[in-house]
């Protein structure tokens, strides 16, 4: 696909937004983030859930460790998380948000500009083609088993 890295990941249960917010701190520095979903809403709400949970556990090892340079990077890692906008709204114009949560229909009438893409539910070849023809070079698409 055009110049883009592809994963695989199995995810677990709490339908994997544990797991999914897991490896969303771990692209949130590289730039807007879209996940395409059956439901969005359920999504949105389980992530972010989640998503706090782990801001939450940032800070807790943030407070437990005495190296000055590794306080800072996690003090940087959780203002980051606690700025980061999630939203199923789909944007007009701008990109107020930097995670959004949509269905496979929203993206293909958006051509997304983000450099990661998560795929939750079951897409088609020639809609995958379609939704990610604008996508940057190197760009990441995960492709996430919900179970």
């Amino acid at each position: 696909m055009h110049g883009l890295i592809r994963e695989e990941h199995s995810f677990g249960a709490n339908p994997g937004s544990k797991d999914l917010a897991r490896h969303l701190y771990t692209r949130m520095a590289c730039g807007k983030v879209v996940i395409v979903a059956a439901n969005p809403a359920s999504l949105l709400a389980s992530l972010r859930k989640q998503w706090l949970k782990l801001a939450r556990k940032v800070s807790r090892e943030r407070a437990s460790t005495l190296n000055a340079v590794h306080i800072y990077e996690l003090n940087e890692a959780v203002t980051r998380m606690l700025t980061l906008r999630f939203t199923t709204k789909w944007p007009q114009d701008d990109y107020p948000a930097d995670v959004y949560i949509v269905t496979m229909e929203q993206l293909l009438r958006w051509a997304p500009e983000c450099r990661t893409l998560y795929v939750t539910c079951d897409v088609g070849r020639e809609q995958l083609y379609l939704a990610t023809a604008w996508m940057p070079r190197s760009s990441l698409i995960v492709f996430c088993k919900l179970s």
